[in-house]
């Protein structure tokens, strides 16, 4: 039983020496190398290409790539804790969900990430009105509305009434 015992530490022995430390250790330094250049080469025509792989937009569910929010633009989420205090001209960002079938100037947005999101107008929790000059609008439509917070006490309602609309287009397929 020796010899079977010395041949499998001698079969151990060989197998662990036949490569050199210093050949394996230049070997992943090479390997390293050649990842860290690959790396750099494709952020470098990244940015060479003026960084508009960064600034591209990832597609949403619907497939649209999402248009960037402009600086200070609020989202309709943003002013469901308290519609009523925004004070001043804001800029809402969202989509159009209903019509008032009273009231042709005034309509309901819901935020844009749940309407892609949910991909149906009437699941969002809160409905931001709006009223528009312009009733060419319908739903689906992503708006940018610019105007002001006001308060109606006879509809005991707050609303946003705009006084510029930016319809960015469908974003149903």
């Amino acid at each position: 039983m020796k010899g079977v015992e010395e041949m499998k530490k001698t079969k151990v022995n060989e197998t662990r020496g036949t490569e050199s430390t210093s050949f394996v250790k230049r070997r992943r330094y090479w390997i390293a190398g050649v990842l860290a250049l690959g790396a750099a080469f494709v952020m470098g025509t990244a940015l060479l290409g003026g960084g508009k792989v960064a600034n591209a937009g990832l597609p949403d569910l619907l497939g649209k790539a999402q248009p960037p929010l402009p600086k200070g633009a609020l989202q309709v989420q943003d002013l469901e804790a308290d519609p009523k205090g925004y004070t001043g001209k804001v800029l809402v960002r969202g989509v159009v969900a209903k019509v008032s079938p009273n009231d042709p100037q005034l309509f309901a947005l819901i935020d844009s990430r749940e309407a892609r999101v949910c991909q149906d107008l009437h699941c969002a929790k809160f409905y931001l009105p709006i009223k528009v000059k312009d009733t060419k609008l319908k739903p689906w439509d992503e708006v940018n509305v610019r105007g002001t917070m006001t308060e109606d006490a006879d509809k005991k309602m707050v609303y946003l009434r705009a006084d510029s609309v930016e319809n960015l287009g469908s974003i149903k397929k």
